[in-house]
């Protein structure tokens, strides 16, 4: 087996919700060893469902997977120290609770930073460290709100995603400012504070178009919306969609041949009659249905494209190509994992072992961080770990 991107780097993954989750995830998937903390009755969603087994949901083995599993009572001195410990062995410290609750138990950057000068400390909130709305809590959903991403169209229409875009989005920004911290530390010795919010990321996510609308500011322009009579996503004869993607003069001429409308060739940009083009265009494409549109376009070679539901998605021959999925028998049944997206060709990421139950790697982490047996089993006994 190739040697892991990041072999030998210990994380301490006290996260409760998708976006640290996640985080722990990729850096577990590319070799890190990451220990999962949790209280002692377990994160929140263990018990969501579908469930293979009590405390084993899917969201939990999806997202916890590679990782060992300890449970600490952070309400106690002990359990406070137990974390202590860990950290002061670890390389990165994952959290995502409220700005200022980890400080009120001893555990800020500053108390662990005496400790371990060299911990990468990663907290990922809704609206950062230093924000007035700090202690405001919010969800993916309050933040695409906040953040105008659930205006997706140029009518203004609501739209709410089956993705957790600012969720998944932090995520992905922790693990590579974790990467990069990791690497600096390469040259300082020292590790650093990094903080990523929800909200920042949404906003992030929007260069362009925000981009857009602070310039149209300067110079009077009116905004390039999202979506055009040539980049917009139409009704089919059957009730499906597909998806318009020509932005290529070329893609617009092919695809105004294809549905009968060459006279509109030449007024792809002809936004003072968008609303006629995009009539027009809307009664043509409901006289055949997405499979024969997408049939006409070639399979989408001129950026015509089918609107798949999730059910299709997991099902098409373009998912098989991509490598994405992997089955494997757990000792909880049959789990289809969702791989990493990001392919390596010498250090790759891998699915090792599945998620764990709550506290199963107890005995394994305490007796390594040097706790006897008889200890931990007080700690059990008074409900510590």
């Amino acid at each position: 087996m190739a040697e892991a991107a990041l072999q030998g780097i210990k994380v301490v993954d006290f996260s409760q919700w998708l976006p640290g989750q996640y985080c722990g995830m990729v850096l577990a998937d590319y070799g890190a060893d990451v220990i999962k903390v949790e209280g002692v009755t377990g994160d929140p969603n263990r018990n969501f469902a579908p469930r293979l087994a009590p405390g084993m949901s899917s969201w939990n083995l999806a997202l916890n997977r590679n990782k060992r599993g300890i449970t600490v009572n952070l309400k106690t001195e002990e359990g406070k120290e137990i974390l202590k410990r860990l950290l002061k062995e670890a390389d990165v410290f994952l959290e995502g609770f409220r700005p200022g609750y980890l400080q009120s138990k001893g555990l800020g950057y500053e108390d662990v930073k005496q400790v371990n000068p060299r911990l990468i400390y990663c907290s990922i909130t809704g609206f950062g460290q230093d924000s007035k709305f700090k202690q405001q809590p919010a969800h993916d959903l309050n933040i695409i709100g906040l953040s105008g991403m659930c205006f997706l169209n140029d009518s203004g229409k609501v739209a709410i995603s089956e993705v957790q875009v600012s969720a998944i989005g932090s995520a992905l920004n922790a693990a590579a400012a974790i990467s990069m911290a990791l690497l600096a530390r390469e040259r300082t010795g020292k590790g650093q504070r990094i903080d990523v919010s929800l909200y920042n990321t949404a906003l992030s996510m929007q260069i362009v178009s925000l981009s857009s609308i602070m310039g149209c500011r300067v110079t009077g322009d009116t905004p390039f919306g999202r979506c055009a009579h040539y980049y917009d996503v139409y009704a089919t004869k059957d009730g499906k969609y597909v998806s318009v993607g020509t932005i290529e003069p070329k893609f617009w001429q092919k695809f105004c041949d294809m549905i009968g409308l060459p006279e509109l060739k030449d007024r792809q940009h002809d936004f003072a009659h968008e609303e006629e083009i995009t009539q027009l265009i809307s009664e043509k494409l409901k006289t055949k249905t997405r499979d024969e549109w997408v049939a006409l376009a070639e399979n989408g070679s001129f950026c015509i494209t089918p609107v798949n539901s999730p059910d299709e998605v997991l099902e098409s021959d373009m998912t098989a190509a991509s490598g994405m999925l992997e089955t494997r028998t757990e000792d909880v049944g049959t789990v289809t994992y969702l791989h990493s997206a990001m392919k390596m060709s010498d250090t790759p990421g891998n699915i090792r072992f599945r998620a764990p139950y709550a506290g199963e790697h107890n005995r394994e982490v305490l007796c390594a961080l040097g706790y006897t047996e008889k200890e931990i089993a007080a700690f059990k006994a008074k409900g510590i770990v």
